[in-house]
């Protein structure tokens, strides 16, 4: 298939860029003009400039691909640049793939692919896109916290271990993230576009450790610092929010339809994540 990538240059758009041209599939990459794109040279993807404002003006060297996978956040403006990549995408007839995640969901115990949203104020205008994809007969694909490779969410704790300081966590370290390994994750992307896949799907693994039961895995005999909900908040408006969010959350339905089988959970794979940050980290020096 002829697949039309954006957020290629990120951290879960690259992997999923490799997936999908490992599976066998051509690959359309959106990319800035700045943008290093390299990895993607290198994997033989065909490269478009502009970004997700841009991407209106695009339509006609879109509409040979037979699927549309959307990844990206932009750095501004982000609700009405995702807008635009939504209504450009379920304009085409290709299959379309929107990136949601677990916030919207807010607060949430046993949520299931059929829960109502709750979300977070951070992400309060994505159940409104991803009404439009599902609309349109698309798949709406929401992640959980995404760990391993080099890292995002938790990136500064593996930082914070390798360089002795205590790792941070904000609020008292009980609640619980829904998770998923960003392999495992790009697996189920290459089964949702091969498939072509409708309905919401999760991308969730069978995580259920506290953030401190976490952060205890990546430094055993490190020292931890539980910072005050609101003194985080000060400093980082309402993403605190996301950090703080308690979440059990299923992915029974999402596994029955497309056969996706999670193969990691973040306290079992702690050792294979530490070896995919340092790899990460030499890659960079």
């Amino acid at each position: 298939m002829r697949v039309f990538l954006t957020g290629a240059t990120g951290y879960i758009g690259s992997a999923v860029a490799a997936a999908l041209r490992h599976a066998g599939h051509e690959v359309g990459a959106l990319v800035r003009a700045d943008a290093d794109t390299k990895h993607l040279r290198d994997l033989g993807a065909f490269l478009i400039t502009g970004d997700l404002d841009t991407l209106p003006s695009l339509r006609d060297q879109l509409e040979s691909y037979d699927a549309f996978v959307h990844t990206a956040q932009s750095r501004q403006n982000t609700a009405e640049a995702d807008r635009a990549a939504v209504d450009t995408f379920t304009a085409l007839g290709g299959h379309f793939v929107y990136t949601s995640g677990v916030w919207v969901l807010g607060n949430a115990k046993d949520a299931d692919e059929a829960s109502p949203v709750n979300p977070l104020s951070l992400v309060a205008w994505r159940p409104a896109h991803e009404e439009l994809a599902l609309g349109a007969g698309g798949a709406v694909l929401r992640p959980g916290c995404v760990y391993g490779g080099k890292q995002s969410l938790l990136a500064e704790w593996f930082a914070a271990a390798t360089q002795g300081r205590p790792l941070q966590i904000v609020g008292d370290g009980t609640n619980r993230w829904a998770m998923v390994d960003l392999n495992d994750l790009t697996d189920l992307y290459v089964r949702a576009v091969a498939q072509r896949a409708k309905g919401v799907l999760h991308g969730i693994d069978d995580t259920r450790a506290t953030l401190d039961e976490c952060a205890r895995a990546v430094a055993p005999n490190g020292t931890f610092e539980h910072v005050a909900i609101e003194a985080a908040r000060a400093g980082m408006g309402p993403f605190v929010d996301a950090l703080i969010v308690d979440q059990t959350i299923d992915s029974r339905e999402t596994r029955a339809k497309t056969g996706w089988a999670p193969r990691r959970t973040f306290t079992s794979s702690v050792e294979e994540q530490w070896q995919e940050w340092r790899q990460s980290r030499s890659a960079t020096e």
